[in-house]
């Protein structure tokens, strides 16, 4: 009977290590594939930085500009700053889970189009996005308030316009944010009183 006991015992113990090892996998691949097509929507790469740098010979975290966690391997920061890179930002790059830093400097770029309604859909570590010194347009997606650990948000230096979506209130952690040369109209919204830990703006 013990025996019995102990063999189901380990066969659920298996099992467990197969679905967790299932789902790091599935994870993994999906930071690659988010990659690869932020690689697919650049239609100008100047320096061939991606072409000679991203490509599947070898892991994603080896990518220059990639930085992975150590033990998950997941993606963890992304900076592809100042490389006139020419192109939109996919939708694709709201499903790197684990990204803290979309230090993402994807700043100083041409990157133009909308920001992705959804980008922070899954990105609930992220706590620095600087998208400025580009050529986006359009409205400030009200759903950068669902990137709750963000400390520092810029979007300076682009073409948005429209309103400043009151939502960004709610990101009570924001220490800097940087919102200037855009066409934005109206004024600051009250809901920024809720910042009680904002340094500069």
């Amino acid at each position: 009977m013990m025996s019995r006991f102990l063999l189901l015992h380990c066969l659920i113990l298996i099992s467990l290590l197969i679905a967790a090892a299932t789902a790091n996998t599935s994870t993994i691949t999906a930071d690659q594939d988010a990659l690869l097509s932020l690689k697919a929507h650049i239609t100008h790469d100047p320096t061939n930085f991606l072409a000679k740098n991203w490509n599947t010979s070898i892991s994603f975290c080896n990518w220059t500009g990639v930085t992975c966690d150590v033990h998950s391997h997941r993606v963890t920061i992304l900076n592809i700053s100042g490389l006139n890179l020419t192109g939109t930002i996919p939708s694709q790059l709201g499903n790197l889970s684990s990204l803290q830093s979309l230090k993402s400097h994807l700043c100083q770029n041409q990157l133009s189009g909308k920001i992705p309604a959804n980008i922070c859909s899954n990105l609930p570590f992220l706590e620095f996005l600087s998208l400025s010194k580009n050529m986006l347009y359009g409205g400030i997606p009200s759903t950068l308030s669902n990137c709750t650990y963000l400390r520092i948000l810029s979007l300076a230096y682009n073409d948005f316009s429209g309103a400043v979506p009151r939502e960004i209130g709610n990101l009570t952690k924001l220490k800097e944010l940087y919102l200037g040369v855009n066409r934005l109209q109206g004024e600051t919204p009250r809901e920024f009183s809720n910042l009680a830990d904002l340094e500069h703006m």
